[in-house]
Parts: C-alpha cells; structure tokens; sequence
C-alpha cells in the first residue's frame, strides 16, 4: 500500500458550482496548478481546475462538480502518493521525512523530533527527550549540521544555554 501525504486541509465549499477551499498544507502553493489528481479518504479524483484565493486554494474535482457533494468532503484531506511529490533540492526535506528522526549531538541522544514549528524566519524542531522534556531546535546550519533520513538520524551542535 503506497504512503500518501497530506498536502492540503478542505475547509468548506466555494461557491454553487462545487469548488472546495483548501487550506493549502505546503510552502510551495503553486503545486496545486500542476496536479491532475488527489486522492481524499483513499478515493482518487481528477483535478477540473485549481486557483488561488486569498491565502486557499479552490479546487473543482470531478464528480465533486456541485456544493452538496463538494461539501460531504469539508474536513477531509488532499492527499499523494509519496512518489508523486515534487524533488526538493539537496539539503531540504518535508516535513513528514524529519518528523520521528533521531537527533544526536556527538554521540549524546538528545531525544525525537517530534513537531516543527515554522515560525516564518526558520523551522524549530520540537525534540522530545527520552525523559519526556521538550528541546526547541532552531532549523538553522549552525545547529542542525548534518540529516540523515536513511540512517534516521539528525546530527546538531547546540547552542550554548539551550538546555540549561
């Protein structure tokens, strides 16, 4: 079964002709254009037209083509299949590929990351330690030196007074 993620949050409908409005989960808003599909709830549906409105996206998905079927789907999840997201270049990830890494200083556990905050300058990786305590990460290359996904593994260098 193929890992899907969830790249938008339908919100409500748009309008009589079935638009829905979608709270767009990416930084990359313009992907939206390029879709021919998404799936919602393991069903697949042929994207008709997307645009953007104010900060959401309207999509019209066939066989969605009127308000009350658009609006059984408000609260449900846009959703690919893994292989169909877009190459990030090298040194960035998704979020759902940090999520759940381990995090290293040397060879000390530092604990999971267990969230990002985007707090519009940079990411805060949220470390859950092993003693349940929260560690605030900033997303930056003088802490976060080294991510690897296939190991599992994040190596950081802290700043002093972090865990003090």
């Amino acid at each position: 079964m193929p890992l899907y993620v969830k790249i938008g949050k339908i919100i409500n409908t748009h309008g009589y002709k079935g638009e829905l409005k979608v709270l767009p989960l990416t930084d990359e808003v313009d992907r939206f254009f390029d879709l021919h599909h998404v799936f919602i709830d393991d069903n697949e549906y042929h994207v008709i037209k997307a645009r953007l409105h104010q900060e959401y996206v309207l999509l019209l998905l066939q066989g969605r083509e009127d308000m009350d079927s658009a609006k059984e789907l408000q609260g449900s999840y846009l959703e690919l299949p893994v292989e169909e997201l877009k190459k990030l270049p090298e040194g960035q990830y998704y979020h759902f590929q940090i999520v759940g890494l381990s995090v290293y200083e040397d060879n000390r556990l530092l604990g999971e990351v267990s969230d990002i905050l985007q707090t519009g300058s940079n990411d805060v990786y949220v470390v859950k330690s092993p003693k349940g305590k929260e560690i605030y990460l900033p997303a930056l290359k003088e802490v976060v030196r080294h991510i690897d996904v296939e190991a599992g593994k994040i190596e950081v260098k802290l700043p002093p007074g972090l865990l003090d």
